[in-house]
Order: C-alpha cells, then structure tokens, then sequence
C-alpha cells in the first residue's frame, strides 16, 4: 500500500512537471511574439463569442471576438436559450380528447384555465394572463369601521334611541385614526381605563367588543384583540326614590302645561322613559292605562290612573306622548334645582318613587310588581326601586298629588 502510493505521487509530481513546463514555454513564445499554428480541430469560434489565438502543448488560447461572426454565433445562442425555455413551458400544456389544447395558472390564488386549436395558441394565450398581484384593499381606521359597522349591522334592527346611543360612544369615544390591523391591545385597554368606571366604560367596552369580532368574521384583521381586553369593576349608579319634602317641592313647583303633565304622568305610572311614546288614546280606558312596553316579557302592561290622569290623556293632543328624552331629562334637572331638591334627578328617579308610593300605600306586592312591568316574584320591586322611608302614610302622598294619583 506503501509502495502504491509512492508510485502514485511521483507519477503525479512527473506530470504536474510537465505540464508547468508546457506552460512556461507558451509564455515565452507569446512574449517574444511567436505564435503557433492553429491545429485543424480547434474551432476557429466557440458558441459563447470567444475566437481561437495560439496553442502551446495542451493549453489552447482564446480571446474575446468582436463584431460578424461573433454576434452571429451569441444571437444564435440566446435564440437557442428563448426556445428551450418556451419548450420546457409549452410541456406543461396537455392536449384534451376533443383535440384541442389546456393550459393552467394559479392568479391570486385562483386556478385559471386557457383552451387552444395548438399547442402554440393556448401558450400565447397562457402568457397574456395577467399575474399581476390583486392589491390589498385599505384597511378601514377603527373610526371609520366603527361608523360602518353600526350602519350596516345596526342601524334598522334595533331601536332608533339605541342606534343613536351607539353613534353616540363611537364618535365620542373610538375616535381612532389608527386601521383596524394595526390597533393594539395596549391601544385600546388604555382608552378604556381612561373612561370613568360608570355605565359609559360598559358601554364602549361592549361596543369594542361588537365591532372587533364583526372584523374578525369578515377577515379584516387577523385576531380579535378584543377578547383580551377587561372592562374593569364598573361602580354601579344609586339611585333612590324622591323624598316626601322633595315629592312636595318638585309638585308644588310644576305648571298645568305639557312639561309638568308630563313629570305627573311618570310620577303616577312608574313608566320607564322611552315607554311613554306607547301610550295610545284609543287603548285608554276610564281608570286604566296601557303601556306597551318592550324591556322584558312583562313590560306590556295595565296601570291603574285616576280620572283626571285619564282625562288628561284623553284630551292631550298627539304630540303630547312623543318629545325628546334627553332635553326633558335636562328641563326636569333644571326643574329640581330651581326647587332646592340637591339630586341627580332622571326618569328613572321618578319611577323609584312611584314604586316607593305604591308600597307606602300598603299596594300588595304582586300588583307592584304588575304595574312596574316586573316578572312574578322578581325581588327587582322591593330592592332595587322600592326605597323605604319611616313615618310616612298613605295620606301624605295623597296630600302631594291630590286626585292625580289613583285610588288602590
């Protein structure tokens, strides 16, 4: 094994030997400007444009050629290189039974076939197809998504009140340039505990929630942020009924015109505020008013009235059950200020307070709940708008709205 190779190097140090010697005297010769004769196998020009100068030995010299044959043979070669390629496209082509040809492209994610009479037409149809990238629409700001959704989604298949509510927080409070695909978690669970932990942060936060998962479900951003947000511990709104000296100066205090009818009538019915719209004349009866409520299954309902609540509704023109809520929140604030009554007043006081009467009175519990529009042994009645005040009678009420208020 040895020996083998020792063999095997000198014959490969030989060999290297002489080939540097071939090489040194074809340097030589081209220095001293001598030149071989060119044998007759060289060719004269090879495919890629270079032309036959010298040979020495083994070593044959080429240079770069210019211009006539040369551009002849590098022409001759691209063509060559063109049809290759167009050949190694058209075998992708297949030829149908009816004879004619198929050839197929995946554009924007889309399979598309092209037919051709040969091979050579559905090829030249297949390049014509544009492959061009579709461009990815602009994504909506979280602003305007908003908008979008609540008009699309919203509007006409809810309430109008609840419709504007919504328009409401999402001008008010998602007023976010940023597109819906680049809104963080971070982003939006700061916004949200910079709002106040009211009903208001609830509110935005449910919203959120709506349009997120909406954008989710229509593509439009990969992830619902949304569910990892958290609406905090919300301090809910105490409310209490009106006291028997505040009753008094908020009675005593309203005029026989259609803003002080109107506080009456919620005084003496309990009715939610959007529930005094349902009032319809041609439902009235004598001692009895219908309101046709929508909040729960028990909310259309039967309240007794007295004959002057009946024939002020009787008489009151069609306007009279239709005004904008939140100016009579407002005018009714303003109402109670003016009348030293230190309370955030709304509607919904004024219902407290009729639930309040109701039980004072000594109505049994299963009609209060009826008039409230609560559901049989709902424990909403007595603790939540039952607000209970000692040394207080029935002829105190009576006292304060005199025939107004009916007669249980």
């Amino acid at each position: 094994m040895q020996r083998f190779t020792e063999d095997f190097l000198k014959e490969l140090r030989e060999g290297l030997k002489r080939q540097l010697e071939a090489l040194d005297s074809f340097l030589a010769g081209a220095d001293a400007g001598a030149s071989s004769p060119p044998p007759a196998d060289p060719p004269a020009l090879l495919t890629n444009g270079m032309r036959f100068a010298a040979q020495m030995g083994a070593f044959r010299l080429y240079v770069k050629a210019k211009g006539g044959d040369a551009e002849n043979v590098m022409q001759r070669e691209s063509d060559c290189n063109v049809q290759s390629e167009t050949e190694v496209r058209m075998k992708y082509l297949t030829k149908r039974a009816d004879g004619r040809w198929q050839g197929s492209k995946t554009i924007n994610g889309q399979r598309v076939f092209v037919y051709g009479r040969t091979q050579m037409e559905c090829y030249e149809k297949l390049k014509r197809l544009n492959t061009k990238r579709k461009k990815s629409p602009k994504i909506q700001s979280v602003a305007a998504f908003a908008i979008y959704y609540l008009e699309t989604y919203k509007k006409g298949n809810v309430a109008d009140r609840t419709y504007k509510d919504y328009l409401a927080i999402a001008r008010s409070h998602l007023n976010i340039s940023t597109p819906l695909n680049k809104v963080t978690v971070v982003q939006m669970q700061e916004l949200l505990n910079r709002l106040p932990a009211t009903r208001i942060r609830t509110a935005v936060y449910q919203l959120i929630r709506q349009i997120f998962r909406k954008a989710h479900e229509l593509d439009l951003v990969k992830k619902d942020i949304s569910q990892f947000l958290e609406c905090g511990r919300i301090q809910k709104a105490t409310r209490r009924a009106l006291n028997l000296e505040e009753q008094r100066a908020l009675v005593g205090s309203l005029k026989d015109d259609t803003f002080g009818r109107r506080v009456m009538f919620y005084l003496c019915t309990g009715a939610r505020p959007s529930e005094f719209a349902t009032v319809r004349k041609d439902e009235l009866r004598p001692g009895w008013v219908k309101i046709n409520g929508t909040k729960t299954a028990k909310a259309t309902r039967w309240v007794k009235i007295s004959e002057r609540m009946y024939r002020m509704l009787l008489n009151a023109p069609d306007e009279f059950f239709r005004f904008d809520s939140k100016k009579f929140r407002i005018r009714l604030q303003k109402a109670c200020a003016a009348a030293g009554i230190d309370y955030d007043v709304d509607i919904y006081t004024l219902r407290h307070t009729f639930a309040t009467n109701l039980y004072i009175i000594g109505v049994p519990e299963k009609d209060r709940q009826e008039y409230m529009g609560h559901a049989s042994g709902s424990p909403m009645t007595n603790d939540v708008y039952t607000t209970f005040t000692p040394d207080v009678k029935a002829e105190n009420i009576y006292d304060i709205y005199g025939d107004f208020f009916p007669k249980f």
